[in-house]
């Protein structure tokens, strides 16, 4: 899961355009979203050892996939391998005018950046005081502390009992978490337009308003059940802000961490940036799962689900002032905003006029 954390978001921008990279990278949130619901089925009617091979054979046919794709362009240029970059990239992107010229900057950005080379331990201690390296990983960070402390991973691990807790008992718990699951999957089927048609960071905060007003709203009727202020009869109540908040939850904040992965790093500092930003997901999966029993004994699905929220909203605030943003810009011009370099400057210092893609261009076909 590590690895695939890493090298995931990443490929999937390198082979796809400007143009379709948002709607690409939103397809891990579909991905998400499916397997769980394909994953809890096998688990309702699969004894477990059946359910562990069922799961197990979509890996098989990754595995297939993967030995059958090229290595992404940017990564060949990055090797100097100019002609195997060549290759890929029209075999990915076609050979049209404004191809040639994304193809173009590509690999004149690489001639460009390319050096002597230095020690590793130099080249990791100028590493880390570089702008374009230590502000991703920080936005990173943050993506993946709200990432995780949404309850992304804790839900689909924990969903039959927290839904037999909001339920109050009033609907069979598998049925509720196929009702979860039917939820999460068509709230991504539709980030997955969203993303493509609208800003990163509108969809991002979108889905943190609803999420953190769902979950203090679930807490809330949760609190007023257990005194007494809500009868029997409505029960059931707190079911409907806490799959308001699947919705906020898989609209904004689950596809949006995955598609900054993809596109905030740098490509001379890409492979360690994203091994960075998955060993500290890895690790925050790990806290967060593992402190959801305690906290449940401890504070109750109400008082987590108060933590939940809160924790959102100041992840959120740190994300607004710091992260850019950035649909329809190339991985090239992404790198130049965290450097602090304008694209006219950039332009300037080149001697051919094409050198830098036109975005614009590239948007309008």
């Amino acid at each position: 899961m590590g690895l695939q954390a890493a090298a995931g978001p990443v490929s999937i921008a390198e082979y796809s355009s400007p143009k379709y990279r948002g709607a690409f990278l939103a397809t891990i949130a579909f991905s998400f979203a499916l397997g769980m619901l394909v994953a809890h089925i096998f688990g309702t009617i699969l004894y477990w050892r059946a359910a562990a091979v069922a799961c197990g054979s979509f890996y098989v046919i990754s595995l297939i996939l993967i030995s059958i794709s090229p290595e992404t362009p940017p990564y060949l240029a990055s090797r100097g391998k100019n002609s195997e970059c060549r290759k890929a990239f029209k075999l990915l992107r076609g050979d049209d005018e404004n191809s040639e010229k994304e193809l173009e900057v590509l690999i004149k950005s690489q001639r460009k950046t390319a050096g002597p080379k230095v020690p590793q331990f130099t080249f990791y201690r100028q590493m880390i005081t570089k702008p374009e390296f230590y502000k991703p990983t920080v936005i990173m960070m943050f993506m993946f502390i709200l990432f995780q402390l949404s309850g992304m991973t804790v839900v689909p691990s924990y969903t039959v009992p927290i839904m037999e807790e909001v339920s109050g008992g009033t609907i069979e718990p598998y049925t509720s978490m196929l009702m979860v699951d039917i939820v999460r999957f068509l709230t991504a089927i539709i980030a997955c337009f969203a993303i493509n048609k609208f800003n990163r960071r509108t969809v991002l905060f979108l889905g943190i308003i609803i999420s953190v007003v769902s979950l203090l709203t679930t807490a809330l009727l949760l609190y007023l059940r257990d005194g007494g202020y809500i009868t029997d009869k409505y029960k059931w109540t707190p079911v409907v802000p806490t799959l308001f908040y699947i919705f906020g939850k898989t609209f904004g904040i689950l596809p949006i961490p995955w598609a900054i992965a993809g596109e905030i790093f740098p490509l001379a500092y890409r492979s360690v940036g994203s091994g960075i930003s998955g060993m500290f997901l890895s690790i925050m999966f790990f806290v967060v799962v593992k402190t959801a029993p305690s906290s449940f004994s401890q504070i109750g699905i109400n008082g987590t689900f108060c933590v939940y929220g809160i924790s959102v909203a100041i992840c959120g605030l740190f994300l607004f002032f710091l992260l850019p943003e950035t649909k329809g810009k190339t991985l090239y011009e992404i790198e130049c905003h965290f450097r602090g370099a304008k694209a006219g400057m950039v332009k300037a210092d080149w001697s051919e006029k094409d050198k830098m893609l036109e975005l614009k261009n590239v948007e309008e076909g």
